[in-house]
């Protein structure tokens, strides 16, 4: 089925529903999502939102731009004619959201605490077996491209330490970032004790 169809019978869907809804409220909320679809199709989103749809588990969370400098980023969050409020964007592979208030022009953007909570995750979910291991980002990077499909994750050892590379496809770009190191209990705190065998 093509992603035309699936709107277009999700639009259905709600439709239908819509008719059952227990109060003005809940009716509201259908026509919303009803209107939202149809958002995507007019505005010639359909195929980045067929993309964002088969995106998989691996996949990192969706960012709309990315840039090497802050500088860049505000020069292009400050000359967009419609900033996407709300939306990710990557600043040197650190997430930033987009804050945008139309009725006051006021554009900002701010560092978004997902960047540590989701390198913890990947911390969790690293595979314990031998690494490809490489001198530098951009060696890894290059190696990266020569696998012949692209990962959406990988986890890579740099320079002696643990890396995990995150493939954004609609940017064709990928971050990467060191793993959290476990740190170690501090002066005076107590540490865990190994008891002798039974």
């Amino acid at each position: 089925m093509s992603i035309h169809d699936v709107i277009l019978n999700a639009q259905g869907l709600l439709g239908r529903t819509r008719k059952n809804a227990q109060s003005p409220e809940e009716e509201e909320l259908f026509r919303v999502a009803i209107a939202a679809l149809r958002f995507i199709s007019e505005t010639g989103t359909v195929y980045p939102f067929e993309d964002y749809l088969q995106l998989g588990q691996d996949a990192p969370p969706y960012a709309v731009a990315s840039f090497k400098t802050i500088e860049e980023a505000d020069t292009w969050l400050q000359q967009h004619p419609e900033p996407p409020h709300g939306a990710f964007v990557l600043v040197a592979d650190a997430y930033h959201i987009v804050m945008y208030v139309r009725e006051l022009g006021d554009r900002r953007m701010f560092p978004h605490p997902i960047t540590e909570s989701l390198l913890e995750q990947l911390k969790k979910e690293a595979p314990a077996g031998t690494l490809a291991s490489l001198g530098t980002r951009e060696e890894g990077l290059a190696w990266l491209r020569t696998q012949a499909e692209l990962p959406l994750r990988a986890y890579l050892l740099i320079a002696g330490r643990r890396h995990v590379a995150l493939y954004h496809r609609n940017l064709q770009h990928y971050a990467v970032y060191p793993l959290p190191r476990t740190t170690a209990p501090p002066d005076g705190a107590p540490r865990p004790r190994h008891l002798p065998p039974g």
